[in-house]
């Protein structure tokens, strides 16, 4: 039998990513599809703009067959955690056969040259990169840098272009796990993953869609349900505030401020240089996106400050793969899927919310979440608690 895995955010899930799945199958001969998907919290440093139950419905219903999903340390992490976290369950499930991503380059050969050499990394290179990164570059044009000192020339675009480096990170974390999954890419097209306007033709991105729906508050235009396989999914966030990490921001200058003299660095992706700036810029904090910007610098990306702040947020101390397999949903069709899991993975299954086997934390950042997105949108509480998996 063979098991595709697919590893993704669908924040939200579009035409591109329908097309994605359809073309895993086609490619691997998949029997079924496994997504692992983030959960509330997402790779960026942000909640995510849908909820993760709305996002997983939508791969369900458009060629998925079961939606894990990724804890929020990891689905918050840098590309290099990030990815080991979800080739990791990948691997703990015992059944996946294949993975399949998406790449601008789409030349796996390529992918895995550059994989091979950061997998592998000699002193010479670390030595050179520690020496950029002090020089004052920023980590994505130190690593390129110190390959080319070392001798490793690739394209300027394969380290640049934000799908292929995941692509290469996923193919490094098979290498060092060791994994027997068998890799694949299918290259993008459509519109540009920052790209931030719709398409008249082809599939948009995420990003697109968002700033769209930021543009037009909440109100799914034609344009933008042009760009969703299923627009009624979305039904519950039509007009409604989109949910950015500004609806945060009282929660964030709260947590920020609870003690005054709190040793930030001690938090998941914070350094004392960064717990040293917070604590000297609090004063001028007016929201969670523009204290963002005003922490970033040189060589700490806006991405990566924001990822910080999240984690301060969420109160992730460590990076902690997963240690369970947390179902979202999963299609009748596909239920031997779960039999499978159940005899196969290394870790325990789980079904609902309720069990003991979820971390508090975990817990934790999706009832904030759920808090957030109840008094914004004037919707009950769902307690995350009384949760099931979707069953389609």
């Amino acid at each position: 039998m063979t098991i595709a895995g697919v590893i993704a955010e669908y924040n939200p899930f579009h035409q591109g990513h329908a097309l994605h799945l359809a073309r895993t199958r086609a490619l691997t001969g998949a029997d079924y599809l496994i997504v692992v998907m983030s959960g509330n919290y997402v790779q960026r440093g942000t909640p995510a703009m849908f909820d993760k139950y709305t996002r997983a419905k939508a791969a369900l219903m458009h060629g998925a067959d079961l939606v894990l999903e990724l804890p929020p340390s990891v689905s918050t992490a840098s590309a290099e955690y990030f990815a080991f976290g979800a080739v990791s369950l990948l691997n703990d499930t015992g059944i996946v056969t294949d993975l399949c991503f998406g790449s601008e380059c789409g030349d796996l050969k390529k992918l895995w040259s550059a994989a091979a050499f950061l997998a592998d990394e000699s002193e010479t290179y670390k030595t050179c990169l520690r020496r950029l990164l002090r020089e004052g570059c920023s980590y994505p044009k130190a690593r390129t840098k110190a390959m080319e000192q070392c001798g490793k020339t690739v394209p300027a675009e394969l380290l640049l272009e934000p799908n292929n480096l995941l692509g290469i990170e996923y193919l490094k974390a098979l290498s060092r796990s060791h994994s027997t999954i068998r890799p694949h890419t299918i290259q993008r097209f459509g519109a540009h993953y920052h790209m931030q306007t719709l398409l008249k033709e082809g599939p948009a991105s995420a990003s697109g869609i968002r700033s769209m729906l930021l543009e037009q508050h909440g109100v799914f235009t034609p344009e933008i349900l042009s760009q969703l396989p299923s627009g009624e999914i979305y039904q519950a966030y039509h007009g409604k505030p989109p949910l950015t990490e500004d609806l945060f921001s009282l929660l964030l200058l709260e947590r920020l401020r609870r003690t005054p003299d709190e040793a930030f660095y001690r938090y998941f992706d914070v350094t004392e240089a960064l717990s040293n700036r917070i604590h000297n810029c609090l004063d001028a904090f007016t929201s969670f996106s523009q204290f963002t910007d005003l922490l970033k610098t040189r060589q700490l990306t806006r991405t990566a400050v924001s990822r910080a702040l999240l984690h301060i947020l969420l109160e992730i101390f460590s990076y902690e793969p997963a240690s369970v397999l947390r179902v979202l949903g999963f299609r009748q069709e596909a239920a031997v899927l779960l039999q499978e899991l159940s005899m196969h993975s290394s870790l325990p299954l789980v079904t609902d919310a309720s069990s003991p086997s979820l971390s508090s934390g975990w817990l934790f950042a999706d009832r904030l979440y759920d808090t957030v997105r109840s008094f914004f949108h004037q919707i009950p509480y769902q307690k995350e608690g009384c949760r099931k998996m979707l069953v389609l």
